[in-house]
């Protein structure tokens, strides 16, 4: 039998300690013997530096100070291997495991922290082509499934980004960058390996210079470090018989989490087409088309460096749910085959939960890649296909100085002379009076506001009648008493939504759960009221009646209220949210008109409006090996309320304002190279 020898490194940006290793099964379909054996010098090099968080970089990360050394679990190797191709992508021999056991401490470079190296052997099958490409998997979660071939490596996926029986374990492949941005230059997946890199003796393996074939791999997973100060008292206002009543809304901070992650990860980082519907291509973009579908038409100084070769490293890739165009716009749109996940309250707050921490864990938390592409900002709801922090809590109120008992209910509606939302609040069953004293209700609010409501006054004789069509008054008891008896505040049902004017489909605007409005109580308690639609006083009568020209169906009496009073935003029990999109690397641009705001003659940085019809690919996501930390400095405005605990929470598509000032720093875990790499 002939035997050659393979010589090669692996460098990776990792400090590496050895743990046992983990077999892996031999498949049933593989012959037994090998027909001649090669084999694999590994070498990991690294430095005692650990990297500072990158500020703003505009947009090119500096590989002086971007760099944050792993620390503890992740970057502990239970076990590696080797995955040969041909050239033509086929897999050869078997899957090389390798065991990391000997590191040596040795400066290489401002971002590698130790230096490995072994010498393993590989077999090669009778009728195989000799390796002409190598990936490496470190702490693969299904090892036994290695054997893909290298056109399906980039769309091979995994439900988690961290593994182990304490979430501790951390998978890592090849790191994917463009060697070059010449015209039709590909991504490079598998190290290529030279004829002059194969040996015939393992001698000659280890005695051989310059002939080292460098591996950089990368994490799963992406980390995030969120940490945030006590939220200020939000001054607003009630109505108390038309004069302003000084309110106090104070927000309870309960639990964080990341909201909108993909739900599954790529094994190796993508950077596939996709077709006009989402389809995933079997094709890769080339630097040139991707970098347009990036940067666009900017010019090299206000564009982001996403790609670098020189440090074999990108700052860019593609989750699984790049290549989608829809993204909920409201609660109601969340499914089981959404790409990405998105949390209720309930999720983040009940007992014993595995995605809401505490503000108070300042510890990393791990994450998939998610990142979308421009037919994510081109969706009717940008802001949703982000992933996002979402900080829940509770508000706390005092009226006119006294503070209310408990989380009461509360809405939002219109805006005060301040110019700040106006505050109403739920309403004594069966009166229109406040619960809540020294405020009012939302339903007198409503009530008042109303005139599309009537009773029917006769004025002639009983023989020979004549009606006359008054308006309710809420000013006089009797009025009052039939309105409040025939309404509520309520969420529209869909038939309430839907665009009467066509025979399928709703009204393009959705409606979040939180948004409530005058309804009926249904069709028992609308006798004696008639409602005017433009086009005389109608009587109400039930659904499924066929109105005569004087009537009106219960649901399109509803809709004439609906538009007429338009929405509140309710906050059961004051449960309330922040969403806080995590920036990326081309937030950073320097042709980014956005990340800078100018407040009289002071310029500073943008950390409270988003207009996402100037974002652009780049600006917020989370790409794998890379470490994102959020800091809320301050919490002065209102958060969005929360209508049910089991409402997923979907970031509001009408809204630009995010009202919390926070940072955002990025920061790259080292990725050891043999040279010095910039993530």
């Amino acid at each position: 039998m002939k035997k050659r020898f393979y010589y090669g490194a692996m460098a990776t940006g990792l400090v590496f300690t050895a743990c046992s290793s983990e077999a892996l099964n031999e498949p049933d379909n593989r012959p037994a013997e090998a027909d001649q054996t090669l084999y694999v010098k590994m070498a990991i090099h690294g430095d005692d530096l650990n990297g500072t968080r990158a500020g703003d970089t505009n947009g090119a990360p500096d590989a002086e100070g971007d760099f944050e050394a792993g620390v503890g679990a992740e970057s502990e190797i239970k076990n590696a291997y080797f995955v040969f191709y041909d050239a033509a992508g086929k897999q050869v021999g078997d899957i090389v495991q390798i065991n990391l056991d000997k590191a040596t401490t040795g400066v290489d470079g401002a971002t590698v922290e130790k230096y490995y190296e072994s010498v393993v052997p590989v077999s090669i099958r009778k009728g195989e082509l000799d390796p002409a490409q190598v990936v490496c998997y470190i702490n693969p979660i299904s090892p036994a499934e290695l054997q893909n071939p290298l056109s399906e490596i980039e769309t091979v996926t995994r439900e988690m980004a961290v593994s182990g029986s304490d979430n501790k374990l951390f998978p890592m492949s090849n790191s994917v960058y463009y060697t070059s941005t010449e015209n039709g230059t590909k991504p490079q997946i598998a190290v290529p390996v030279a004829t002059d890199q194969l040996f015939d003796t393992e001698k000659e393996a280890l005695e051989a210079t310059n002939k080292a074939i460098d591996v950089y791999v990368e994490r799963y997973a992406s980390k995030l470090k969120f940490t945030s100060k006590d939220a200020e008292a939000y001054e607003t206002h009630t109505m108390l018989n038309g004069e302003e009543v000084p309110v106090s809304l104070s927000f309870v901070a309960e639990k964080w989490a990341l909201n909108a992650e993909s739900k599954k990860t790529y094994v190796v980082k993508s950077f596939r087409k996709e077709s006009a519907e989402g389809i995933i291509l079997p094709d890769d973009y080339t630097y040139n088309d991707l970098n347009t579908a990036i940067n666009g038409t900017l010019s090299t100084a206000d564009s982001w460096v996403w790609n670098n070769a020189d440090y074999h490293r990108s700052y860019w890739g593609m989750s699984p749910a790049y290549f989608t165009a829809t993204y909920p716009e409201v609660a109601g749109d969340v499914n089981d085959n959404s790409l990405q996940t998105y949390y209720t309250y309930n999720d983040l707050t009940k007992e014993n939960s595995k995605v809401g921490y505490p503000t108070t864990d300042t510890d990393a938390k791990y994450f998939k890649e998610t990142t979308v592409g421009l037919k994510a900002l081109d969706s009717k709801n940008p802001a949703a296909a982000m992933p996002s922090v979402i900080l829940v809590g509770k508000y706390k109120l005092s009226v006119n100085g006294t503070e209310v008992e408990g989380n009461p209910d509360f809405y939002t509606y219109l805006k005060g002379s301040d110019g700040k939302p106006l505050v109403y609040f739920a309403a004594n069953d069966g009166t229109a009076d406040s619960k809540v004293a020294g405020g009012e209700s939302m339903l007198k609010r409503f009530i008042n506001q109303v005139t599309v409501l009537y009773k029917r006054v006769n004025y002639g004789t009983e023989e020979a009648p004549k009606y006359r069509y008054v308006r309710l008054n809420p000013t006089v008891a009797a009025d009052l008493a039939m309105m409040v008896g025939a309404l509520k505040i309520d969420r529209p049902t869909e038939a309430v939504l839907k665009n009467p004017t066509t025979t399928e489909g709703y009204d393009e605007i959705k409606l979040p759960a939180r948004q409530q409005t005058l309804q009926f109580n249904g069709i028992n308690n609308t006798t004696g009221i008639y409602i005017a639609n433009g086009n005389g006083y109608k009587e109400i009568v039930a659904d499924d009646a066929t109105p005569t020209g004087t009537q009106i169906t219960l649901t399109a009496a509803n809709r004439v209220l609906m538009q007429q009073v338009g929405f509140a935003n309710f906050y059961n029990t004051g449960m309330a949210y922040f969403n806080i999109p995590v920036k990326h690397y081309g937030w950073y641009r320097a042709g980014n008109t956005q990340k800078e705001i100018t407040e009289g003659e002071t310029t500073k940085p943008n950390t409270t409006t988003i207009d996402w019809g100037k974002v652009r690919v780049g600006d917020f996501g989370m790409v794998r090996n890379h470490s994102y930390s959020i800091n809320i400095s301050s919490i002065t405005g209102l958060a969005t309320g929360i209508a049910g605990v089991d409402d997923p929470i979907v970031p509001p598509a009408e809204t630009k304002d995010y009202y919390v000032a926070y940072k955002v720093r990025i920061l790259k875990w080292a990725v050891v190279p043999v040279q010095n790499v910039d993530l």
